[in-house]
């Protein structure tokens, strides 16, 4: 009998540490092919090794966060991020964790949830970490829109980092101002008043002549039309085209400047990650 159990205890050794090499490969070649940018081979290989684990380390559901971040799907990253934070201990790894979950956010234009999760990160008596969530808040408020809290935050961190002078932070004060200084409703008025005025104002020299001659033609037209026919007969055929295309012109004004405003406002916010690129791993 003692000799039963003593090959059974064996065996079922030997069993487990064959399962314990398995999962271990598995894991290597998860992390492998995460670094070969083979997302979906990734992604198996983790949630089989989680699957036959009996315990699973707050490491290991990082990682497999981290994979679904790089993929691309950031709820499903974001689903194993908060695991990850809950089966963490140590306080500087759960940081870690808010940061890039914070990050998933933000992908996601998600910009409240990402300032909300935000608020767990442990930052006091730690300045690199209170310095990084200042970074991580401008960024929020700027892809916001709420550009008072954004400059709010800006000014804190510029404070403590001592970046005024950096190339990169010219670079986006520069194209801050560009796009402060684009008015849209100026251009549609000016638009309104004087067709194709609005798109000149502001570059699009094309669109806005070719509406200024446009509706110049039309108005002749109209003048002939009276001439020739009468007013009702100039309302009724020609007034339709020149409303229409005097509308189209001058809501093409203000929309030219809105996306002339986001074109600055997207260099400038490019400028803004340069500025410490290393925060944002």
């Amino acid at each position: 009998m003692q000799k039963i159990l003593f090959v059974l205890a064996i065996s079922l050794f030997s069993s487990w540490s064959v399962f314990s090499q398995n999962v271990e490969e598995t894991y290597q070649f998860a992390e492998e092919q995460l670094k070969l940018g083979n997302y979906n081979n990734s992604l198996l290989a983790f949630e089989r090794a989680i699957f036959f684990e009996d315990y699973t380390s707050a490491d290991t559901y990082t990682k497999l966060a981290d994979v679904y971040f790089a993929a691309g799907n950031q709820e499903r990253a974001i689903r194993f991020y908060d695991i990850a934070y809950f089966s963490e201990n140590d306080p500087d790894l759960k940081n870690e964790i808010i940061f890039k979950k914070s990050l998933a956010y933000l992908q996601l234009e998600n910009y409240d949830q990402a300032l909300i999760s935000l608020t767990s990160i442990n930052s006091f008596q730690n300045k690199a970490v209170a310095q990084k969530k200042t970074f991580y808040k401008t960024l929020a408020y700027y892809l916001k829109g709420d550009f008072a809290s954004y400059h709010e935050q800006l000014s804190q961190y510029t404070a403590d980092q001592n970046i005024e002078g950096k190339d990169e932070f010219l670079l986006h004060n520069k194209w801050e101002k560009k796009a402060a200084k684009i008015k849209p409703n100026l251009a549609m008025w000016m638009s309104v008043v004087l067709p194709g005025s609005g798109q000149i104002l502001y570059g699009d020299w094309q669109n806005g002549l070719n509406s200024l001659a446009l509706t110049t033609g039309l108005i002749a037209l109209y003048i002939n039309y009276i001439d020739q026919f009468s007013l009702i007969e100039a309302y009724l055929v020609v007034f339709p085209w020149f409303e229409r295309y005097h509308k189209g012109g001058y809501l093409r004004a203000k929309e030219n400047a809105e996306e002339k405003i986001d074109l600055y406002r997207s260099k400038a916010y490019q400028s803004l990650l340069k500025l410490h690129p290393a925060m944002l791993k």
